[in-house]
């Protein structure tokens, strides 16, 4: 499911039946779990406290990040690892025509009704950390043997940039084999 789609989705929270799923999205080797999702997990299903007390050495960790139609809030982990970060349900299953979950989680919101979660929600979202986008140095372009200047004219450094700054765990499998299909066109082009 595209990023779109997924986050569009995760709005859809109004009727109490849906509160207690949490969806992810199968991203090659990883699930991402998205907003509401994200909260859902962070918060009831596998919490800090949880991950302490069982003695885990890494936190699972949920950022924001911008985009053009506004923020979201993601986590993700390995697919072999959906049992560690959900250790309990009530059901799972594959969501048609994708490889994505539908899961829901045992809890009990007692009394609440949509406003209150949504207000919960989004108490944490604010307090989620931003990710930031990672800046360009020019530590890549200040060598002192001066090879530089002839790498970046020559085209190689180009295609080291694109292949750096190319974020293939945020990509499905298709996209990522038309990247690599690009890139050798372009070493081609340079022989």
């Amino acid at each position: 499911m595209k990023l779109s789609a997924a986050l569009e989705y995760e709005k859809l929270r109004e009727d109490a039946a849906s509160w207690n799923k949490v969806i992810l999205h199968r991203d090659g080797k990883f699930y991402h779990a998205y907003d509401w999702s994200a909260w859902l997990i962070k918060q009831y299903v596998c919490t800090e406290e949880f991950q302490q007390q069982r003695g885990d050495e890494k936190l699972l960790q949920v950022s924001r990040y911008p985009s053009k139609h506004g923020e979201y809030a993601m986590l993700g982990f390995p697919l072999d690892s959906i049992s560690k970060y959900i250790p309990a349900y009530e059901k799972a299953q594959k969501m048609e025509d994708s490889d994505d979950m539908e899961i829901t989680v045992g809890i009990d919101f007692g009394d609440a009704d949509y406003e209150t979660l949504s207000m919960m929600y989004e108490e944490w979202f604010a307090n989620c950390p931003i990710k930031e986008k990672k800046g360009k140095s020019n530590a890549a372009m200040m060598h002192s043997d001066g090879k530089a200047p002839a790498l970046a004219r020559s085209g190689i450094f180009s295609i080291l940039v694109k292949v750096l700054s190319y974020p293939v765990e945020a990509k499905t499998p298709a996209e990522n084999i038309e990247f690599i299909s690009q890139l050798r066109q372009e070493v081609a082009a340079l022989l």
